[in-house]
């Protein structure tokens, strides 16, 4: 307790203070005579274990969702990297209870360029954001798969050309 008492005295610690004395009658006999409360000396807040649990769930929620909005926020797709990037948009929207358009609007935002012009052409794009982000992904691996193509065949180009001209000088005449 001596630790809590210190805390207290700090004024960084106002929403900590404040939630101290919300359960301030559950942990002291005095307090809650003074708030003519019954007091349980084997309430679940006199105990460590019960305390900890308390505490972690009325301020670690605030944190982890501050967290999670800084993370979407930051999201933004990069090349060759769809997957990392819906898979992040999945994890994140529940957690901060995002769901339908507002999802789409930020795959819709945060996509490459090559992507945004790839989706274009698409005619069909569905309601439900999870198939919306979905289809995404297929679209980006479609144009990824045919760069990966072109290069081959510029590379399959340009080695045929020089291995002709390689060709051409090493004939003599007869």
């Amino acid at each position: 307790m001596i630790w809590i008492k210190l805390a207290l005295s700090f004024p960084s610690f106002v929403p900590g203070k404040k939630w101290y004395h919300s359960i301030h009658v559950y942990i002291n006999e005095d307090a809650a005579i003074r708030d003519k409360r019954p007091f349980d000396p084997n309430n679940v807040l006199q105990r460590w274990e019960g305390l900890r649990k308390h505490l972690v769930s009325s301020f670690r929620g605030h944190s982890d969702r501050d967290r999670a909005l800084r993370e979407w926020n930051g999201l933004s797709m990069q090349a060759g990297k769809i997957d990392l990037f819906v898979d992040e948009l999945i994890r994140l929207a529940p957690e901060l209870k995002y769901c339908g358009d507002y999802v789409k609007d930020k795959a819709r935002v945060r996509m490459t360029t090559d992507l945004r012009n790839g989706w274009a052409m698409k005619t069909l794009h569905p309601e439900d954001y999870v198939d919306y982000l979905n289809l995404q992904r297929n679209t980006s691996h479609q144009l990824e798969d045919v760069a990966s193509f072109n290069r081959t065949v510029v590379r399959a180009k340009v080695s045929s050309y020089r291995d002709r001209s390689d060709d051409r000088h090493t004939f003599t005449k007869k």
